[in-house]
């Protein structure tokens, strides 16, 4: 059996149409919010970043006015400067803190170096210097340090400056430096010296080089005279107070020698001392003494 459709059910009116899609509108719009504002904030904030960049590295707030280099001696400042590039007046975010280190890094002398900035206006350059103690000579000079280590190559001829000061050491080239034996016997040369130095024996004779020989030992040669002081191994302090003995003896009597020999292990006080032999003249006039 058919059921016939009642004809009186309610059907909405225009107005009520209207109110529902207006409805449904606002409900899909605050649905859509939160991605429209997550969409703004996207776009806006590259926007924005770049805006604060370009106001900062413009501002004359953020202006460099001050630039202190320390530790620095042998090398001067406006190197240092020119080097990486630092310049009074640039933007202190201009400034590449790691590549300034590493063009300053470079230089001669320069042992190890830390660069800072200081906000707003200020940049902080610290320096570690090699300390000269020695030139290795070679074929030309190797500048090294106190813990023997090779820092700068100098070629034949050029211009030493206050280096020329610095002891000589030879019988080792800077190649050797990469074995463990040559450092060792680097080392005995660099102490040979430091001792020589501290008893104040360049007051009597300058030393002028100090050869190291593996079998040998350690030798110096002495500048105004030319005089080899055969030393062996061990002991320097002893064995340079026996030669202070000897240059203060040969001094004081107008005598040079051209060598002495202060390398007998079983007995420091048996010091020989005399001049070689003329070609020609025979034996040399060596005499062994115990001053």
């Amino acid at each position: 059996m058919v059921r016939k459709r009642q004809s009186n059910r309610r059907r909405p009116d225009r107005r009520e149409q209207l109110r529902g899609a207006a409805a449904s509108s606002w409900a899909l719009i605050r649905a859509a919010l939160p991605f429209a504002f997550l969409a703004v904030v996207a776009l806006g904030l590259p926007y924005l970043t770049f805006q604060a960049y370009v106001h900062t590295v413009s501002s004359s707030y953020f202006a460099l006015k001050h630039v202190e280099v320390r530790g620095h001696d042998r090398v001067g400042q406006d190197q240092i400067l020119a080097a990486a590039q630092i310049v009074v007046g640039m933007n202190v975010f201009s400034v590449d803190t790691s590549r300034s280190e590493a063009v300053i890094s470079g230089l001669d002398f320069v042992k190890a170096v830390r660069v800072e900035r200081r906000l707003p206006d200020r940049v902080e350059v610290r320096i570690e210097e090699y300390v000269p103690a020695a030139l290795l000579v070679e074929d030309g000079y190797t500048v090294i340090d106190a813990e023997g280590k090779g820092f700068l190559k100098l070629a034949a001829g050029a211009p030493l400056g206050a280096l020329i000061d610095l002891p000589l050491i030879s019988g080792l080239t800077r190649a050797d430096l990469a074995s463990e034996r040559s450092v060792v016997l680097l080392g005995h040369a660099l102490e040979v010296a430091r001792i020589y130095d501290e008893m104040g024996l360049g007051q009597l004779q300058k030393l002028s080089q100090v050869h190291v020989d593996a079998v040998m030992g350690v030798s110096l040669v002495t500048e105004e005279t030319g005089t080899e002081v055969r030393l062996g191994w061990g002991r320097y302090g002893e064995r340079l107070e026996r030669l202070r003995v000897v240059q203060s003896t040969l001094i004081r009597r107008g005598m040079d020698a051209d060598y002495v020999l202060v390398d007998q292990d079983g007995d420091l006080g048996r010091v020989a001392v005399g001049r070689r032999p003329e070609p020609g003249s025979g034996d040399g006039g060596g005499v062994r003494a115990t001053p």
